[in-house]
This record gives structure tokens, C-alpha cells and sequence, in this order.
């Protein structure tokens, strides 16, 4: 997959900018507050619907203005044309999202369509952060490539949420309401005992990328390991034995979860432990391991999703080199120069050592004032 043409209009600081992409490494340049991120940020609601910088849409638009607009217009890798666009009214907090002016009725449809891997300083809590933190990566890897796993996860979350409701209601009103909650065990047994079945095979397919990506960045010079650690004590894949162990871990923690109000057990308390030299990273990793392993993580997502959804994914980079070492920063660099569109931000130029082979030159633009002023090579800026 390639963006061919990016245009924003009202979005952040970006009054109408227009981008003409490069189909290799697209480098922006500028100091901060430019305007280098929301381009980027752009992208990833063409892709994901939403931003990954922001939870809220209305922040994203223009002070002055009452909404934004982004399109985008791509080329698959069997070189399909598809116009993208994005349009969200801050008065009526309605987006649209259209595709070849097909409107998207939900916004989870768009996941996969637009594969995309995006690294930036927010997502350093994937390794550092709590479990949600690593629950969402994993998550948002995995349904990307997979529909039945989205489906899955939503009706997982619809699930717990009625159920919660139910042991809250119970809390407060000191009375038993078996009846009213067996059908939500039930169904959050099942649902839930899918999504660790998912999750087992995404990692015992996910490690063997994570250990060649991190091998390329350091060199062998240590050892990561990133392993499964649900809930509820788990040894098998099979559904209905996943089944029989949640049930029985639910029903011992049934008491403790009707004193407190609310679920204990299910994939929603799941954990992803990541490890280097047999240590726990989290707190034993230097910063530049972290943002190694981090790195590692992003590279393995994007050849996991190649491989899955039979289209190369766009690669978004904010700011990623800082606290990586020269070594390492190079080794990445060269990494990424081969795997397809990459967009990617930075502030110094100068620390950038690119390979030298003209065809991993980047696409330099240079932003300014929520504007592209001015680009080095071919392509036109409005």
C-alpha cells in the first residue's frame, strides 16, 4: 500500500496543505510546532480513523475553524486506486468517513483496509506503561489483520460492560442476582476464551519477527523475549479447554468480584511481559533499550501485517531516532530504507545518515507554519 496524495484542510495548525508522496521515505523537516506530527497524524486517521496523538477529534481541528477534512488517495500493492477521505463537523461531532465515496457506516470497517504502523513518543508506554498499554498493542496489531478478531474483541468489551453493570447493581443492592448474571458469564466465557486463543497463536507467530527485528537493530547483542501471561493459568489452545479453566477461575473469584463490583478474570486482565537477557524490561531496561525494544516491537508488527493482510503497510516514524545510539540509529535507517513507504519526522537533518544508494534517498520536505515550505527533489507542494 502507497499514499500517492495527502491533502489536509483545517486540521491542527494546517490550513490546506498538500502533499505529493513519495513511494519510498518521505522525510519532514522543521522545528517543533510546525506542523511535522499532524501530517503524519493525518495519515493515521485515512488508516485507523482516528488520531494516534489525540483522543478527542474536536482538538484536532483548526481553532478557527469547525471541522476538518483529510483525503488521501492510495495505491495497493496490486495498484487498485482508492480515495480515502475523512471529514469530522466539531458542531454536530459527526464524522464521515467515505472510501471511493462509499460511506463507512462504522469506523472499525476501515481497520486493515489501509494497513499502517505508526511509532511515536506516545507509545513508549507499550513497554514502560501499564497492561492496557500492551493489551492495546496487541489488539490493534492483531485486528488489522484480522476481522474475526475485531468482531471478537467488541462484542468481548459490549459483554463485560453489561456485566460489570450487573455485579454493580449487586454491590449496591445486597442481593444475589444469579439469574440475571449467568447468561453474561457465559458469554464472556466464550467470547473471552476466542481472544486468548488469538492471542496465543499471535505471539508463538509475533516472537520469532520481534527476535530477527530486534537482531537487526543490535547485532545479537542481547536476547529479548516477549511472552503471554493471561489472567487465568493457561496451557493449552484449545477453545473448550480455555473455556473450562476461565469458568473455573471465574467461579473461585466469584465472591471477591460480587464484593467489589466488577470482573476479575478474562482476557481485559491479561498481560504481555517483554524481557531482555531474562530480565523484565520494564524494570530493568536502559532508555535506549526500551526504545530498541520498542522499535523492534513496531518493525515485527509491520512484517507480521504484510504477511497477514497480503499488503505492504505505510510505516509513520515521529521523531524516533532520539536516545538511540549512532550504531543502532543507522542499522534502522538502512532497515527501513528497504521495506516500502515510510513517512518520518525529525528536526535535525543532520542526524540522519542516510545509505547513500539513490534509491533510499528520502523525499525531504521542509514544514513551516502548518505548511510544506519548500521540498527537495521531484515532487510538488501546493
Amino acid at each position: 500500500m502507497k499514499l500517492q496524495r495527502l491533502d489536509l484542510e483545517t486540521f491542527r495548525n494546517h490550513q490546506q496543505t498538500s502533499v505529493d508522496c513519495s513511494p519510498g521515505v518521505n522525510l519532514f523537516l522543521g522545528d517543533n510546532g510546525e506542523g511535522k506530527t499532524n501530517i503524519l497524524e493525518g495519515i493515521s486517521y485515512l488508516c485507523l480513523s482516528k488520531s494516534f496523538y489525540a483522543a478527542n477529534d474536536a482538538v484536532v481541528t483548526n481553532i478557527t475553524r469547525d471541522g476538518f477534512v483529510v483525503t488521501g488517495g492510495f495505491f495497493s500493492d496490486a495498484h487498485i486506486f482508492y480515495e480515502a477521505r475523512v471529514a469530522f463537523d466539531k458542531q454536530q461531532n459527526q464524522k464521515i468517513i467515505t472510501v471511493n465515496k462509499a460511506k463507512i457506516e462504522k469506523a472499525s470497517l476501515l481497520l486493515g483496509q489501509f494497513p499502517v504502523v505508526i511509532l511515536s513518543p506516545e507509545h513508549s508506554s507499550i513497554t514502560v506503561g501499564s497492561p492496557s498499554d500492551r493489551r492495546r498493542f496487541v489488539d490493534l496489531v492483531v485486528s488489522q489483520s484480522n476481522r474475526k478478531y475485531l468482531d471478537c474483541l467488541m462484542d468481548y468489551r459490549r459483554i463485560l460492560k453489561q456485566r460489570n453493570k450487573v455485579l454493580s447493581d449487586m454491590q449496591f443492592s445486597h442481593r444475589a442476582h444469579d439469574d440475571a448474571l449467568e447468561p453474561w458469564n457465559e458469554n464472556l466465557i466464550r467470547v473471552g476464551a476466542a481472544l486468548v486463543k488469538k492471542r496465543i497463536e499471535f505471539i508463538g507467530d509475533f516472537q520469532p519477527l520481534m527476535l530477527d527485528s530486534y537482531a537487526t537493530l543490535t547485532g545479537n547483542d542481547e536476547t529479548p523475549e516477549l511472552t503471554y501471561a493471561p489472567s487465568f493459568e493457561c496451557t493449552t489452545d484449545g477453545q473448550e479447554e480455555i473455556e473450562t479453566v476461565f469458568r473455573q477461575t471465574m467461579n473461585s473469584r466469584s465472591q471477591e468480584e460480587r464484593r467489589i463490583g466488577y470482573s476479575l478474570v478474562g482476557p481485559h486482565r491479561d498481560e504481555f511481559i517483554f524481557k531482555i537477557n531474562n530480565r523484565d524490561a520494564r524494570n530493568f531496561a536502559s532508555q535506549g533499550q526500551h526504545k530498541t525494544f520498542l522499535i523492534a516491537l513496531k518493525l515485527a508488527e509491520f512484517y507480521y501485517l504484510k504477511q497477514r493482510c497480503h499488503e505492504t503497510p505505510m510505516l509513520l516514524l515521529d521523531d524516533v531516532l532520539s536516545e538511540m545510539d549512532g550504531r543502532r540509529s543507522q542499522r534502522l535507517l538502512e532497515t527501513i530504507a528497504e521495506l516500502g513507504q515510510v513517512f518520518m519526522t525529525s528536526t535535525d537533518e543532520r542526524a540522519l545518515n542516510w545509505n547513500p544508494v539513490a534509491s533510499s534517498q528520502p523525499r525531504k520536505f521542509f514544514v513551516r507554519q502548518g505548511g510544506i515550505d519548500r521540498v527537495e527533489d521531484a515532487a510538488h507542494i501546493h
